[in-house]
């Protein structure tokens, strides 16, 4: 039997250089993390399904993998992290000061038709604010989201936001069951307002003009919010309440330097928002490459007690791609010099102790032992694939504790010994 060597669909293998783009994105993104104060969390790939089951909203949970385990649990592929980052709160850290700070990287999993940017098995880094209400929380996910795409090049990205409480607020004074809402709200993720709103005007109390002129709104400053909002005669004081907190926000992230528009159709996948929600695009790229908001009420969901809580979410096949179409992917490589030791005699021992030297320094070293005879086959191959340095160690070299160190982009080549290789080396 012939073994299947493609990858299942929606997956893929990731080989270098692809690779080593997503672990600059993950030491990136954790050295920002942690210069604002967050802790990594590692969860389980694995989770129960009713921990996503709950609030995830219609879309992600019929995208989820789901199956029974051996023992006849009902069981799924995580499809995001917040979920799980809140569970492992709620059984391990509910006794910490508040707020806590966690970030994490790695897989999710959503059975979508694969597309550009869209993969069944992708990568996520992302933060959780746990324990602080305060608006304070929401600007600082802007801030260090800010600090990581400085960190990797990234400047033409734009904020989109919103504050979910202000359509919720709506529904609720129409007496529009929540289930119901979630279905609404999953409808105009979709983009398919005109089903939305017909579902919304079921509901005998409904005003579906002002729905219909509430989601028109998209604004660059703070003052066309005002305008634009005043004229829809909104009553409901939960609405008017994400009004006055989006605002806020807005003028807030306006007077950071931060690229933000208010757009009030923005409502995001997830059913556990109950405040700020936010998404970040690029120009180059027709979809979000990240996003976030406040859930203060998906620990209750879960069972636990009350805790508010903010967070956000970045993709990262979708922050390299926006790389890419920049010209500026290589700002996710580790910029280290390289070194071709080529050996021509057997002596390992002084092959490593040369090779540890160099390493020491924070050179790459790929050792290659080989003949004489193909020695220039081998510097060959290390011009071709861009080594800074190759170096030989031949009988002379052997006998005289010395290696034979050529620039590669220089041309120069000198014998060193191998006892000042830390000091003659940076030719």
């Amino acid at each position: 039997m012939r073994t299947q060597l493609e990858p299942a669909r929606g997956t893929r293998d990731i080989l270098p250089p692809d690779s080593e783009y997503y672990k600059g994105v993950f030491d990136k993104f954790s050295e920002v993390a942690e210069l604002y104060g967050y802790r990594l969390a590692i969860v389980p790939t694995i989770e129960h399904f009713e921990i996503y089951e709950a609030k995830s909203g219609p879309g992600i949970s019929k995208s989820m993998y789901v199956f029974q385990d051996k023992a006849g649990r009902t069981i799924c592929l995580r499809p995001e992290f917040t979920a799980s980052i809140v569970r492992a709160y709620l059984k391990h850290l509910l006794a910490r000061p508040k707020p806590v700070k966690l970030y994490y990287f790695g897989q999710v999993f959503r059975y979508d038709e694969p597309q550009f940017g869209r993969y069944r098995e992708f990568y996520q880094v992302g933060v959780e604010y746990i324990g602080d209400p305060r608006i304070y929380a929401d600007i600082e996910l802007f801030q260090l989201i800010r600090d990581f795409y400085k960190s990797i090049g990234l400047t033409s990205y734009s904020f989109r936001i919103n504050d979910i409480s202000i359509i919720r607020g709506l529904l609720r004074e129409w007496k529009v069951p929540e289930e119901v809402q979630d279905e609404v709200l999953h409808l105009i993720d979709k983009g398919e307002i005109q089903k939305a709103v017909s579902l919304v005007g079921q509901y005998a109390g409904s005003n579906v003009s002002v729905l219909e002129e509430l989601l028109k709104v998209e604004v660059r400053t703070p003052e066309d919010l005002r305008s634009d909002v005043s004229r829809l005669g909104i009553a409901s004081e939960d609405s008017l309440t994400g009004l006055e907190r989006l605002t806020k926000l807005f003028e807030i992230l306006l007077s950071l330097g931060l690229n933000v528009y208010v757009d009030l159709k923005l409502v995001r996948g997830l059913a556990y928002y109950t405040g700020t929600i936010f998404e970040i695009s690029v120009p180059s790229l027709n979809l979000s490459i990240g996003g976030g908001g406040r859930y203060d009420t998906l620990s209750q969901i879960l069972g636990g007690v009350s805790v508010p809580a903010t967070g956000f979410s970045l993709g990262v096949e979708r922050t390299i791609l926006a790389l890419e179409a920049e010209k500026l992917v290589d700002n996710l490589r580790r910029a280290r010099p390289t070194m071709m030791l080529i050996s021509l005699v057997e002596s390992v021992g002084f092959v490593d102790e040369v090779s540890s030297k160099v390493r020491g320094m924070g050179i790459v070293v790929d050792v290659r032992f080989t003949q004489k005879q193909r020695l220039s086959d081998m510097v060959g191959q290390a011009s071709k694939f861009g080594y800074d340095y190759v170096a030989i160690v031949g009988e002379a070299e052997l006998k005289s504790r010395k290696v034979t160190v050529k620039n590669m982009k220089t041309g120069k080549q000198v014998s060193i010994d191998v006892d000042r290789l830390e000091f003659e080396l940076s030719f």
